[in-house]
């Protein structure tokens, strides 16, 4: 009851519900501009957006599905070669070239592959499948071991033998030929939903701010105080009603704004390997693993931050104080990243739970007792540990605040 009662009380308050009215909107807005991004052309060289797009690209792609094997590559080759010998694609006129790029689009996704690995290592190449043979288009799993090798013996960045050993390891062990299913849904998701996550741990945040220091600073806390519970089953409530918002509202707007995407753009390919978009990353995962990974990330950091402002509420005793303690955890923080110079330690930042992303997406290794890991890997169950200790410590703050007049 007395947790039913803190939560009834913390939105009661005027403010938490139009934040939560707010978080409504910006769970659209933020939706329709992830939707937007798909982009299909027609065979009248004329472009559109959001649902119909994204219905007309999975038609399609439908037909390239399965395994990536050398003959579905060559086949890439040859159609695309087939495209650019294309009228269309010769032309000067923009809406002729076009239609020659609507051509594309069944196997554009595969077409990606083959310029990753026939690109430099961090120079992207989009018209280097033009100059690949039908035959060389089945070496592109080789290729991207021995680009790796290649930038690792390059000296271009410092890795131990230990991390060189790591990395080699983990590309040689992904399973090939990939498995192919169109993957826009998931690529649109993945990228889109930390900046979401980001503005929702804020959010959460002011909701939890107050639990609190409202009691000081409507001069309640004489009464909460003298009450035979105050100090102890009150206390509780207070610390399991933050808990509680913060995972109810994190699980239920993830699945939000996860079932709006993913229901225009598509869930088809979520069994699919990362790389496919991500062609340098590090983790043997597929899409919907890489899904799972960023948002029990993003849980972990809001669950964080969340304990750190109202660790403030009790302490300071002030609302204001506790609102800006997520926004410094993590929005400030990178800002401090780009001042320090010491990467090593910018990844271990919180805010770094936020952009789990960026790590799967490139190397984020760290060695400890000569062990190789993936930052993430690391950063995760470490404050997942943290923001649970964190808890009695707010709860042994609040019972022994002290009232004053």
């Amino acid at each position: 009851m007395m947790l039913l009662f803190e939560i009834r009380k913390i939105f009661s308050r005027f403010k938490n519900r139009f934040a939560a009215l707010l978080l409504l909107i910006v769970l659209g807005i933020t939706s329709i501009l992830a939707v937007n991004k798909v982009e299909y052309v027609d065979e009248n060289g004329n472009s559109t957006t959001g649902i119909t797009a994204a219905a007309n690209l999975r038609a399609v792609r439908e037909p390239w599905s399965g395994y990536l094997t050398e003959e579905v590559l060559k086949k890439a080759v040859e159609e695309n070669n087939a495209v650019n010998a294309s009228t269309e694609a010769n032309s000067t006129d923009i809406q002729e070239q076009n239609k020659a790029f609507a051509k594309k689009q069944g196997f554009e996704e595969i077409r990606n592959v083959i310029n990753e690995a026939f690109s430099g290592w961090r120079d992207y190449d989009y018209y280097a499948v033009d100059s690949v043979s039908p035959d060389e288009a089945g070496t592109v799993y080789e290729r991207r071991i021995s680009q790796l090798k290649g930038f690792l013996d390059s000296g271009e960045e410092y890795f131990s033998e230990a991390e060189k050993e790591y990395l080699i390891s983990h590309f040689e062990d992904l399973e090939t030929p990939f498995y192919y299913e169109s993957v826009t849904g998931w690529d649109v998701l993945l990228q889109d939903i930390s900046t979401f996550i980001l503005i929702l741990a804020l959010f959460i945040g002011f909701f939890i701010s107050g639990i609190f220091s409202d009691e000081f600073q409507t001069k309640a806390d004489a009464i909460f105080f003298s009450a035979k519970f105050g100090r102890s089953r009150a206390a509780g409530a207070k610390i399991g009603a933050g808990f509680l918002i913060t995972t109810v509202f994190y699980v239920v707007f993830i699945f939000l704004y996860t079932m709006i995407v993913l229901g225009v753009t598509g869930f088809q390919g979520a069994g699919c390997p990362i790389q496919l978009t991500l062609w340098r990353s590090v983790y043997n995962i597929t899409y919907f693993q890489a899904y799972l990974l960023i948002v029990g990330a993003g849980y972990v950091g809001t669950l964080f931050a969340g304990a750190l402002a109202m660790l403030c509420s009790a302490v300071t005793r002030s609302t204001a104080a506790a609102v800006v303690v997520p926004f410094i955890i993590l929005c400030a923080f990178p800002f401090l990243s780009r001042i320090i110079t010491l990467p090593q330690i910018c990844s271990f930042f919180p805010d770094q739970l936020m952009e789990v992303y960026l790590h799967i997406k490139d190397f984020d290794l760290v060695e400890i007792g000569g062990k190789v890991m993936s930052v993430a890997t690391l950063i995760i169950p470490v404050y997942a540990a943290v923001s649970l200790l964190l808890q009695p410590v707010v709860y042994l703050v609040y019972r022994k605040s002290e009232v004053r007049n």
